[in-house]
C-alpha cells in the first residue's frame, strides 16, 4: 500500500548555464511535459529502491543512486524518523543526463513523498536544502539553480550569492526543447571551464560578464513581449557557450539547422557536451516546423513548449 507519494517536473535553463557557478544570473523554466513520480510504501527491514536500473537494497545499490540514498538518510533525519522500513519506487519519463535537471527532479520527488508519507508538511525552503545533499554529490560546484527551478514550479531568475526572484512572464513564443540523444557531461564540462577560467581568467572574465549581460537583457525580453530581441540574446549566448567549449558537433548541427528553419533564436540547455538544446518560435504553426527539421537533422526526440503556460509570479 502506497503512503506517500510526490512528483516534480524537469527544468530548462534559458540563459546563463555555467556563467551562473560564478556570480552571474541566469534564468530557468520548470518544463512539466517530463516528470519523475516516486512512492514509499512501509515495509519490515532495510530501505529498498526500485526504478529502471536497479532494484534491492538502498545501501547496496550503484554508485548513480548514491545520491538519492544521501538524500533519504538526511531527509529521515530532518523528518525525526528511523531511517529504515522504506520502499522508494521512482518512475520517470524524464530523459536522464540530458540537462533538463533530471537528479535534481528525482530528489524532488523523493522528499516529498517522504514527507507526505509521513504527514508532515514541507516547504519550499526546505525542499531546497535537502534536494541540494544529494545535487552536491552529482554535479560538482552546483549553483543550486535546478532545485531552485524544480522545487518551485516557476520562472526564476536566480544568482548564487543573492538568491532567486520569480520573473513575471509576458512573452508569445513556443521552445522547441530537442534531444541530442547523447548524454550531456555536465559535470566535465563545469570542471573544464573552472580548469579554463583558473588558467587563464582574463579570456574568460569577459565572456562569463557578457553572458549575464544577455541573461539581464533576456528578463527583460521576457517581460516585454520582445521574442526578437530574446532569440539574438540566445544566438550570442550560444556563440559565447561555444568559445568555452561547452557545446559539441551534435549541438551546433542542431542550432544551426534551427535558425535555418526559421527559429527566432536558439542555443544548447544545460551543462552541455551533449544532452538538448532549445529553439524560440513565434508560432505553434512555426514550432512544428522547426521541429520536423531538428527531428530529420538527427533529434531523438522534441518537446513544444508554450511560453504562456508560466504563471506569472511578482
Amino acid at each position: 500500500m502506497t503512503v506517500g507519494q510526490g512528483i516534480a517536473g524537469g527544468k530548462i535553463i534559458l540563459m546563463g548555464e555555467h556563467s551562473v557557478v560564478y556570480g552571474q544570473p541566469a534564468i530557468a523554466l520548470p518544463f512539466s511535459k517530463v516528470a519523475i513520480q516516486c512512492s514509499v510504501d512501509f515495509i519490515q527491514g532495510d530501505n529498498t529502491v526500485d526504478c529502471d536500473f536497479y532494484h534491492g537494497k538502498l545501501n547496496e545499490a550503484p554508485v548513480l543512486l548514491e545520491g538519492v540514498r544521501a538524500l533519504v538518510e538526511r531527509t529521515m533525519k530532518e523528518l525525526g524518523k528511523e531511517n529504515d522500513g522504506l520502499q522508494l519506487r521512482i518512475e520517470s519519463n524524464l530523459p536522464a543526463q540530458r540537462g533538463l535537471g533530471s537528479s535534481a527532479a528525482v530528489s524532488v520527488a523523493v522528499v516529498r513523498a517522504l514527507y507526505d508519507a509521513f504527514k508532515v508538511d514541507l516547504t519550499e525552503d526546505v525542499l531546497t536544502e535537502l534536494v541540494g545533499v544529494a545535487e552536491s554529490i552529482y554535479h560538482e560546484s552546483p549553483s543550486g539553480l535546478d532545485a531552485t527551478t524544480i522545487a518551485s514550479g516557476k520562472a526564476v531568475f536566480f544568482e548564487k550569492n543573492r538568491g532567486k526572484k520569480y520573473l513575471p512572464m509576458s512573452i508569445d513564443g513556443v521552445l522547441v526543447v530537442a534531444d541530442t540523444g547523447v548524454f550531456g557531461q555536465t559535470k566535465q564540462a563545469v570542471s573544464s571551464v573552472r580548469t579554463l577560467w583558473n588558467n587563464n581568467p582574463d579570456h574568460i572574465n569577459p565572456i562569463l560578464d557578457r553572458l549575464g549581460e544577455l541573461t539581464m537583457l533576456a528578463s527583460e525580453c521576457l517581460e516585454t513581449n520582445d521574442s526578437v530581441m530574446l532569440g539574438r540574446t540566445m544566438n550570442e549566448a550560444q556563440a559565447l557557450l561555444r568559445q568555452i567549449d561547452v557545446s559539441d558537433d551534435r549541438l551546433e548541427h542542431l542550432v544551426e539547422v534551427a535558425i535555418e528553419s526559421g527559429a527566432l533564436g536558439a542555443k544548447l540547455t544545460g551543462g552541455g557536451k551533449g544532452g538538448c538544446m532549445i529553439a524560440l518560435c513565434s508560432t505553434y504553426e512555426a514550432a512544428n516546423y522547426v521541429s520536423q527539421k531538428l527531428k530529420e537533422a538527427g533529434a531523438s526526440n522534441t518537446w513544444f513548449y508554450d511560453l504562456k503556460e508560466i504563471v506569472s509570479h511578482e
